[in-house]
């Protein structure tokens, strides 16, 4: 069979709210096809109108997958992954990797023994916007980086986590940063390096949840820059905005709209502004109920198969979902014993 006419054929382990992005993604390429899902839930098993079981197991057990997408609540992405692992399968895993870096690595290590691909969604990556800074940034147009600001005022009203039993809780949601911030947590350590230690304070004090909805942190980069973070769920009645402001010695940027997705700032010696293409407008869920990122899905499902029909690398992969999981553990950590925690982990 030729590359151009391979399917890869992808099974879907959970037919919640961003399953949809998943599969409408595989939809949309000619070369990949939803072959079977999964969901505890009968009737959202039946929505896509292919092969469907409610024990995972069964799933993954299948010899005609290729790719197992995993988009469960949090703190079941780690052992699932692990079950893929362990039935030979490809698996592309929703963030977080899992709760913490003892569970990640444990997912990690289970991939490498297997010999099968992790692959992670990390889509915030394909903004345009955040591929011209990147672009930017690496070849030094604004010379040494000097510092920089996360800011992210989202809203996630009380009804968000009212709507679903595991979401705001420990055991199955984790957190906030690491729920909805670490997309750009991984934005901006994907840009500015490997950050050496972090001081944080963390809260909640706009919802009834178990886990924080405020997060304020101080990071330090292995190059010397430093960065701030402001991440909230509590900005009334909508997303305000996303923004990464990095400031060099030799230029300045600004990303902002409500999620990364404009260039407000671009003054840059000898680096006009670029013209970027218009990038996905943000997810809106539950008839407007609340926003989410840009829903780059799709560019994360062309990164899978363009890898396994041209040998090309450009996904995240587990040890880079790793990254941004370690930070945000280092913030939870600050918090907990106010101080300042050194990294790696």
């Amino acid at each position: 069979m030729s590359s151009a006419s391979k399917k890869i054929r992808f099974g879907l382990i959970g037919c919640g709210q961003i399953s949809s992005r998943h599969v409408a993604s595989i939809k949309t390429s000619k070369n990949a096809q939803l072959a079977a899902v999964c969901d505890l839930n009968e009737q959202r098993a039946k929505q896509y109108n292919v092969d469907w079981t409610t024990n995972y197991h069964n799933l993954i057990k299948r010899g005609d997958l290729d790719v197992i997408s995993v988009c469960v609540p949090n703190g079941l992405h780690a052992q699932m992954g692990i079950d893929v692992a362990h039935a030979n399968k490809h698996c592309l895993m929703e963030k977080p990797l899992g709760l913490n870096l003892q569970q990640a690595d444990r997912l990690i290590n289970a991939f490498k023994k297997s010999g099968k691909k992790l692959f992670a969604v990390k889509q915030v990556r394909f903004n345009p916007t955040v591929l011209a800074l990147k672009d930017a940034v690496s070849a030094k147009k604004l010379g040494k980086i000097n510092n920089a600001a996360l800011v992210v005022r989202w809203c996630r009203p009380q009804e968000y986590y009212d709507n679903d039993a595991w979401r705001g809780t420990k055991k199955l949601d984790g957190g906030a940063l690491l729920n909805q911030g670490i997309h750009y947590i991984d934005i901006l350590q994907w840009i500015l390096g490997p950050v050496i230690s972090v001081y944080a304070k963390t809260d909640t004090i706009g919802h009834k949840i178990e886990i924080e909805d405020i997060a304020l942190a101080i990071l330090k980069f292995k190059s010397g820059a430093y960065a701030t973070v402001e991440f909230t769920l509590s900005t009334y009645p909508s997303n305000l905005e996303c923004s990464l402001s990095v400031l060099g010695k030799q230029g300045t940027i600004k990303l902002g709209g409500p999620a990364m997705d404009t260039i407000e700032i671009w003054q840059v010696a000898n680096c006009p502004k670029p013209t970027i293409k218009n990038g996905l407008p943000p997810n809106v869920y539950v008839g407007g109920l609340y926003q989410g990122s840009c829903p780059n899905h799709i560019f994360v499902y062309q990164s899978i198969i363009n890898y396994f029909l041209k040998n090309t690398k450009t996904f995240a992969d587990g040890l880079e979902a790793r990254k941004s999981l370690e930070i945000v553990e280092a913030v939870y950590r600050s918090a907990k014993q106010n101080k300042e925690i050194k990294l790696p982990l």
